[in-house]
């Protein structure tokens, strides 16, 4: 059962323009996997890249309804790759089924979030593996 949708749009020379001015920005929105995985990218890619993290983030907050400070900080938040190169999307301590979608067109990234309740199965699974499925 789906139990939040978030969607958020992004203008990437935005993003790239408050990573020149504020250099704790990309330590301040990015794991450390994120950072290592944003600084093998170049140039636009990069900014690509951390534009579209910082999107999800924000989408995910959107899904939730938290927003980002009380419950759920950006660094509880993990987006990386797969090696097919599919986005997944961890949080700390959050034991639902999160679904990412990161797409780049121009100057923008758009973002969408899926949430989705755990089944009673998947509940037990959780309780047996508590870091399974969760950023630790």
């Amino acid at each position: 059962m789906i139990i939040g949708i978030g969607n958020d749009t992004e203008s990437i020379s935005r993003v790239a323009q408050i990573i020149e001015r504020q250099k704790s920005f990309i330590p301040f929105i990015l794991t450390p996997a994120e950072r290592v995985a944003a600084a093998e990218r170049k140039g636009k890619h990069r900014n690509e890249y951390i534009a579209g993290r910082f999107s999800a983030k924000e989408a995910f907050s959107k899904a939730t309804g938290y927003g980002i400070g009380e419950k759920v900080q950006w660094q509880d938040i993990e987006i990386l790759n797969e090696n097919t190169g599919r986005p997944v999307m961890k949080i700390k301590n959050f034991p639902y089924h999160t679904y990412v979608a990161i797409t780049h067109s121009g100057d923008q990234v758009n973002t969408v979030v899926i949430i989705e309740r755990l089944t009673l199965l998947e509940k037990i699974s959780v309780k047996i593996f508590p870091k399974r499925g969760v950023l630790s």
